[in-house]
């Protein structure tokens, strides 16, 4: 047992150290600043485009228009598709070291495959790397007028709040389980904070409560500005668990 404690800060430190060394990525960025700058990005691109559609153009109303018809005018749809894709292409490195961070910590308390409830954490990174590029696809083809090709930009958008939500909860899920198994060992996980992942879970909940609004309240025939309540609550979702 003696053996056993004494061994435990050591195999710690040199887990939070390759963690670290593990956080620095191209041009000296540090990965853990990369989230922080791609929600703010994604969410003032939003606001940036509803100020100007709304506010100062007129091109859509300025109580509750969706974010889809805030940037479908000029100029505000060539800032959405710069600020938009930019953001996702943060989140597509976002997902990779969350993929990383997740199987690093499962399989530091012997929980790598026990842990995985819905997806494997490797797979879980891929499912929302994939939703960011359907997103950058339904960003992109938004135009205004009969310009515009729902489909596409409906598969893109529709794609990437579905990919997130199993990324998120499969995630979740798994450093939870590793998080509990630590707890109940005795040990304590590095890299992870108590706070984001009561955080995590609470955005979890909320992703699946809108979900399940946003198809049973067409359903119940109820009318009124609940599809733009839900299109503006849905990505500042996503960009809080990120």
């Amino acid at each position: 047992m003696q053996e056993r404690e004494s061994m435990a800060p050591a195999s710690r430190s040199t887990s939070a150290s390759a963690f670290a060394a593990g956080l620095v990525v191209l041009g000296g960025l540090k990965a853990e600043t990369v989230p922080i700058k791609s929600a703010f990005l994604a969410l003032g691109t939003i606001f940036t485009c509803y100020l100007t559609s709304s506010v100062l153009l007129g091109h859509t109303p300025l109580w509750l228009p969706d974010i889809t018809h805030c940037a479908r005018g000029s100029p505000e749809r060539y800032f959405f598709r710069i600020g938009m894709c930019t953001s996702c292409c943060m989140l597509v490195l976002v997902w990779v070291t969350t993929g990383v961070w997740a199987d690093r910590v499962c399989k530091e308390h012997g929980t790598r495959g026990s842990c995985c409830k819905a997806l494997p954490n490797d797979k879980s990174a891929l499912t929302g790397a994939v939703g960011c590029l359907l997103l950058i696809m339904g960003s992109c083809c938004i135009e205004p007028g009969d310009m515009m090709p729902w489909t596409f930009h409906t598969i893109g958008a529709t794609g990437f709040f579905l990919c997130q939500v199993f990324a998120m909860c499969s995630v979740t899920s798994n450093v939870s389980s590793a998080a509990r198994a630590a707890e109940e060992s005795g040990l304590v996980v590095h890299g992870v904070s108590p706070m984001g992942l009561v955080i995590k879970k609470w955005c979890v909940k909320a992703f699946y409560a809108l979900l399940a609004l946003e198809a049973i309240l067409p359903i119940c025939g109820v009318k009124g500005p609940t599809g733009a309540v839900l299109e503006w609550l849905l990505p500042a979702n996503v960009m809080v668990w990120v």
